[in-house]
């Protein structure tokens, strides 16, 4: 089987859908249709778990023609809840023709055990299974027998199959991680679905938490047939800390509709937005467009100079897969201590503008640069690194995926080249609430939970000091939710290399930036009397010149 040899419901992407949820989504499926458009009709759900998603269509549909002639068709490769989720349809519909498969839906569709253009409602609540569970080599085989390219997690599989099953009327509902909607990987998903179908409806529940999933869900809707003028509908939801003075609701399903910021009887607030989707030809994310967020962004477009990508490349902090092995805060001081140690940046150092004052833990670092290129170290010529790596090869060789690409037993998993450390960089924690990009001139390497900008020799030192500060200000937060709209749980923000890269950058010879310029000098010289307060003007003066 394609996944379930992963018996753990967390590992095979398994979290059922909550009443209120799939409701919300069966009613945006069939909410503009007539009873002519529901006569007979034949329904597909390719992970049907508890039934609950497909009992919510049915309802949905029955109120509109209680005279439909309806089939159903379900798969689900959960042995010991097939049997439950069939008798519970069935009691409820029992005159619906239901068809139950305990077998994996991805593979009869891409061993073309269906007909093309079949069925005419899809609805799913797939498995939010990634490729690092999945497997790259499994990833790849399904993606090329769909026709995508690059690293697919399993829901992009489902949507694909999807439309490509769905009649020339059909409608498709599905709830999925918003992840595909931002991320990079998610390109291919994104581009698929604005040349294939019509999206109705996307909604983004953000950091809601209305069920027990580990991931951000989004539900999106879409149609053979364009039902609603070539526009998509695009509701967002996240939570705020600002209280609402309205009356509050039982959830969120029921202010759903509302623009503004509302409150649930939990106590928690939410902000919605409404707006269109925004679509971006480069593949960029989507993006909630509005009047209001559409001219913000036209503004801040006029005043940007370049962008964070022209005045360095965005890299990766290394990853060792074997954090215990090579890395510590703590190494033997005395004649043991390993030859090959270097100082590492990690999230313990994440600072604006400068780093905090903690000392940097230090990496067992295998590799070096030989003719021009990276290549590991021979440990042999390290006795006391070589010793302390044997004590643990065990744990090392258990790391398949590095022998398999023919790599050295002890080479870490992702590294960089150490040539590029040497230079000044600006580095950035990958996952913050408040936005934290610092200047390094150290050469310490850089660990996984961060990123860094490899500066350009070209760029010159005002444009860097311009970066760090508008890299560390209110407005690029403004500009990262208007523009990307990302946030994880806790209202915090993944700076990832897209988003970064996309940081926009204003002119540095207008007399603001030059003032802006001066204030990042005086934070890195320590000659500010008042951090805060110098960080406080700084902040003024970045809106100033955007806003």
């Amino acid at each position: 089987m394609r996944y379930n040899d992963v018996t753990k419901r967390k590992a095979n992407g398994v979290v059922y859908t909550p009443t209120l949820m799939a409701d919300y989504l069966a009613n945006e499926m069939v909410k503009t249709l007539s009873p002519n458009d529901l006569m007979s009709i034949r329904i597909l759900d390719p992970a049907i778990g508890d039934g609950e998603l497909v009992i919510s269509l049915l309802n949905y549909i029955y109120d509109i023609n209680p005279s439909a002639d309806i089939s159903v068709t379900g798969y689900e490769i959960d042995s010991l809840i097939i049997a439950s989720t069939e008798e519970r349809i069935r009691s409820k519909y029992p005159f619906v023709q239901l068809d139950m498969f305990n077998t994996d839906f991805v593979e009869m569709a891409v061993a073309n055990r269906f007909t093309i253009g079949y069925f005419d409602y899809i609805i799913a609540n797939p498995p939010y299974i990634r490729t690092q569970i999945l497997g790259a080599e499994k990833a790849q085989q399904i993606a090329k027998s769909i026709g995508l390219s690059g690293r697919i997690d399993i829901y992009y599989a489902f949507i694909v199959l999807a439309e490509q099953l769905l009649s020339q009327d059909g409608v498709a509902g599905f709830i999925t991680s918003n992840k595909f909607m931002t991320i990079k990987a998610g390109k291919v998903v994104r581009e698929y679905l604005e040349n294939r179908v019509y999206l109705k409806q996307i909604t983004d529940f953000g950091d809601t938490k209305l069920f027990d999933a580990a991931v951000l869900p989004c539900i999106i809707v879409f149609s053979s047939k364009d039902r609603n003028g070539g526009k998509t509908h695009f509701t967002s939801i996240y939570q705020t800390n600002t209280i609402s003075s309205k009356d509050c609701y039982e959830s969120v399903f029921d202010a759903i509709n509302t623009e503004g910021v509302i409150s649930i009887n939990d106590g928690r607030s939410f902000e919605i937005k409404q707006g269109e989707l925004h679509t971006d030809k480069n593949g960029m994310p989507w993006q909630l467009a509005n009047i209001e967020s559409t001219n913000w962004l036209s503004m801040i477009e006029s005043k940007t100079w370049k962008r964070f990508s022209d005045i360095g490349k965005v890299r990766v902090g290394i990853k060792t897969t074997a954090d215990n092995v090579f890395i510590k805060d703590l190494w033997p001081d005395d004649d043991l201590t390993p030859e090959l140690l270097m100082p590492l940046i990690t999230h313990r150092n994440a600072g604006q503008i400068i780093p905090n004052e903690n000392d940097l833990w230090k990496v067992l670092y295998p590799h070096t640069i030989l003719d021009g290129k990276k290549t590991a170290v021979n440990l042999e010529m390290y006795p006391k690194s070589y010793g302390y790596l044997l004590q643990h090869r065990k744990q090392l060789e258990g790391r398949e995926y590095v022998t398999k690409a023919k790599r050295k037993w002890y080479e870490i998993w992702v590294p960089q080249n150490p040539e590029s450390w040497k230079n000044r960089k600006i580095v950035f924690r990958d996952i913050a609430e408040k936005p934290q990009f610092w200047l390094d001139d150290s050469g310490a390497i850089v660990n996984g939970d961060c990123y860094w900008i490899d500066v350009y020799d070209e760029t010159t030192d005002d444009e860097l000091m311009l970066a760090l500060a508008v890299a560390n200000s209110s407005f690029i937060e403004d500009y990262y939710d208007v523009k990307f709209n990302n946030k994880l749980y806790a209202g915090k923000r993944r700076y990832m290399t897209q988003y970064v890269e996309d940081f926009p950058l204003p002119n540095p010879s207008s007399d603001i930036a030059k003032n802006a310029i001066s204030l990042v000098r005086m934070i890195i010289s320590n000659n500010s009397s008042n951090y805060f307060e110098t960080k406080q003007n700084l902040d003024d003066a970045v809106m100033s010149m955007f806003c």
